[in-house]
């Protein structure tokens, strides 16, 4: 932030020079001083500052003629785009008429143009805008309120400008899982022989299987014998030797 100061040199410029000595290198006085005038006591004034001093005489002597020149000088600097923060240094209220002019013309070419009676009172917020970090913000704020009211300030500030915690999503639901009963006719529907476990036929009693003969067969199997080889077979009657049937004797008669 560059800040320019158009001071006064008629109009009590000990009061206007006070806070000369917080500037930085990036500000710019512009000491204006009547014609014939000593700078000594004002050098003297300007020795412990790191601004850009500047001693411009007036050109002409008399009444009027340093403030005529200061509103001159501010209007170029205005009209260049060089007056960002740009203050005129004096007690005398005649500068107001020219300040509002240039307020209602060229507003949107600075940020702050106005009159004030000394340097120090155009920085009461120096020591905020110029911090370059927290920790020198800190120090800006205990400088200015001392040690107990600037680190209760610091505090406030930090609590107020903290970011927003950030929400946590909540996890995201797990798909359910499908059934393992499937809709009939689906896809991958089990058909009715596949719809039977197969230990259903493990539970079913098994047959009891006959015992096996010989041939390698169940003995229920294997048909039954025929009636005719469950009979028993019929006695035979002796045959003699030749192989013919021995005749039957006649019976003898009764005696």
């Amino acid at each position: 932030m560059n800040m320019i100061f158009l001071v006064d040199g008629d109009n009590n410029i000990g009061t206007g020079l006070q806070g000369i000595d917080l500037l930085t290198a990036d500000d710019t006085v512009l000491v204006f001083y009547g014609k014939g005038q000593s700078l000594s006591s004002v050098q003297k004034l300007c020795a412990g500052t790191k601004a850009q001093v500047q001693y411009l005489e007036s050109v002409r002597g008399g009444k009027n003629s340093i403030d005529f020149q200061i509103i001159t000088e501010l209007g170029v600097l205005v009209g260049r785009g060089e007056a960002d923060f740009a203050y005129v240094i004096s007690q005398d209220k005649g500068y107001e008429a020219a300040m509002g002019a240039l307020r209602a013309r060229y507003a949107d070419t600075f940020r702050e143009v106005a009159l004030r009676p000394s340097i120090q009172s155009c920085l009461q917020a120096s020591f905020l805008l110029r911090s370059a970090s927290r920790e020198e913000l800190a120090q800006a704020l205990i400088r200015e309120f001392g040690p107990a009211q600037g680190v209760l300030a610091y505090t406030h500030l930090e609590e107020l400008f903290a970011p927003a915690p950030v929400p946590v999503p909540a996890p995201a639901e797990e798909p359910k899982k499908a059934s393992g009963r499937r809709k009939r006719g689906g896809k991958g529907a089990k058909t009715p022989k596949e719809s039977q476990p197969e230990s259903a036929a493990k539970e079913q009693p098994a047959k009891k299987q006959g015992r096996l003969h010989l041939g390698g067969k169940p003995a229920e199997e294997s048909q039954p014998e025929s009636p005719a080889e469950e009979q028993p077979a019929k006695k035979s009657g002796r045959t003699h030797r030749g192989g013919r049937r021995r005749k039957k004797a006649a019976g003898k008669p009764a005696e």
